[in-house]
């Protein structure tokens, strides 16, 4: 487990578990999406499970996998029959499946030492489903281990709350994050240390950001501010609104949230605060400019505005017309 970046505490915890043979019955991971739980997950199944360990448990490395023997690859490609990992069916997690884990787990390790039961977002558990595994948490075989994964741990039922033992799970710091990346993706430094701010801490984002479309993408929202700093191109604005409203929602959402970035980037050189403290801090120059334009007066309320738009997307707004209102109104 040496291998995972941040969350020290944890990582602790569980090596000191699975060096001395301790490990519970059932755990949740709870975290923000992308912060490393089921990565965490998967390392203590290799270590448990780790041919290299298995062959010689008196070596320095039984805490962790080899991440290179035929049990540990398989684990990584999701394909060893003792580490399973059950997601949602559609919107939420439903009786059927909970059932069948729960006879599934009644076996003993099929190739391993110790199987692993992982439920990714078990916050969608319903609440027959969580009931159905109330049993199997209380009292699972010896041989098994239940990982509950989740965002949101609160949405849990208490039942299921109070059958496991809790890890929380926080994003990585921007240094955590830019070595994770170095230790495993060759880029460019100055891509690196773009996309470590962009990930605001979680692993999970870091394969779904391209970093080239962000730039430019970021290139016309820097553009579309330099804009309305002026105001005095509505032909320009109109034309933009069209563009950008037109654009299918999740594309028009990831736009939205890319100008609130900046925007606050901007607020925040205008409120005095360092580079290093901004996301997109290889655009300094032109966003200190735009805070030396506008002021924190202003970018306070354009904030709010576009913050409203955001928010208004979920009753399914005419996004043209409401860019368009905003843009051409947004000091009024």
């Amino acid at each position: 487990m040496s291998s995972l970046i941040g969350n020290e505490r944890n990582k602790q915890i569980l090596k000191r578990l699975i060096a001395r043979d301790r490990l519970g019955a059932s755990y949740l991971f709870a975290g923000p999406d992308g912060v490393g739980k089921r990565l965490f997950a998967l390392a203590m199944a290799k270590a448990v499970n780790c041919e290299r360990n298995r062959e010689n448990t008196g070596n320095q490395r039984g805490d962790q996998g080899c991440d290179s023997c035929p049990a540990c690859r398989r684990i990584d490609a999701g394909s060893h029959p003792d580490v399973q990992t059950v997601a949602p069916d559609g919107v939420y997690i439903r009786i059927a499946q909970a059932r069948a884990l729960a006879e599934e787990i009644q076996y003993r390790p099929r190739e391993g030492r110790h199987r692993f039961f992982i439920i990714d977002q078990a916050e969608r558990l319903r609440d027959e489903a969580a009931n159905a595994l109330l049993k199997t948490l209380e009292e699972p075989p010896p041989t098994t281990t239940l990982i509950l994964l989740s965002a949101r741990p609160d949405a849990l039922l208490p039942t299921i709350r109070s059958r496991v033992q809790r890890l929380n799970f926080a994003p990585l710091t921007v240094a955590e994050m830019q070595r994770y990346l170095e230790n495993n993706y060759s880029r460019p430094a100055t891509d690196t240390a773009l996309l470590a701010r962009l990930t605001e801490g979680r692993i999970g984002q870091a394969t779904a950001i391209d970093i080239s479309d962000y730039r430019r993408e970021r290139r016309g929202m820097i553009e579309l501010l330099e804009l309305l700093a002026t105001g005095n191109d509505r032909f320009r604005l109109l034309k933009a609104a069209e563009y950008y409203g037109k654009q299918e929602r999740d594309a028009f959402e990831k736009k939205l949230d890319m100008l609130l970035r900046l925007l606050r980037d901007i607020f925040l050189i205008a409120a005095g605060r360092s580079k290093d403290d901004i996301i997109n801090n290889d655009e300094y120059d032109r966003l200190a400019a735009l805070a030396s334009r506008i002021g924190a007066a202003r970018l306070t309320g354009w904030i709010e505005k576009f913050d409203v738009l955001r928010a208004n997307l979920a009753i399914n707004i005419n996004r043209p017309i409401a860019l368009e209102a905003l843009l051409l109104n947004i000091d009024g």
